[in-house]
């Protein structure tokens, strides 16, 4: 598994982003590793990125919890029916956390990450799979509901150097 300086800016993005651009706090944190598949806990979008780093970041939430961010992001209430609606906020918030964590990671190591796109799944139970690189989770609580963090990073970078390599030889 990758040092934890590699998954470190990912979770504290997501706590930064949460709390300054939808006022959600993270209340309670619990951090494992395990390699099986996801099952979703509702809403939840999946960004890989690479470069000299190569992965993959998931964050997935309850519907309540989705449906609190997007009315802290936009200032209005949402209907039930109004899912679509709640989930371009979620997206754009997903994309600002890994560009964090990504700018963090590409300062401390000339790493020269982008992300791809954003992919927004919904869901309950929904089966997400996880790549055969055993991944951090971080399983959160908030006032909302519940949140988990998924972060894998692939072991060998693109040209197959280890990752100690690589940020030994900027």
């Amino acid at each position: 598994m990758a040092g934890d300086h590699l998954y470190a800016p990912f979770v504290e993005s997501v706590k930064k982003v949460l709390k300054e651009k939808a006022d959600i706090e993270i209340c309670e944190e619990k951090f494992y590793t395990e390699n099986k598949d996801v099952q979703s806990l509702g809403v939840a979008c999946v960004v890989n990125f690479f470069g000299r780093i190569k992965g993959k970041f998931l964050i997935d939430m309850e519907r309540d919890l989705a449906f609190a961010l997007a009315k802290n992001i936009k200032g209005e209430d949402f209907d039930p029916e109004d899912e679509p609606m709640v989930l371009k906020p979620f997206q754009t918030l997903s994309k600002i956390i890994v560009n964090k964590a990504i700018e963090e990671l590409n300062n401390l190591y000339s790493a020269k990450i982008e992300a791809a796109p954003p992919i927004v799944l919904k869901g309950k139970d929904a089966l997400i799979t996880v790549p055969k690189v055993e991944p951090v989770f971080v399983d959160c609580t908030t006032a909302f509901g519940k949140l988990r963090i998924n972060v894998a990073i692939e072991e060998e970078n693109l040209t197959g150097e280890s990752y100690s390599k690589v940020f030994t030889d900027k």
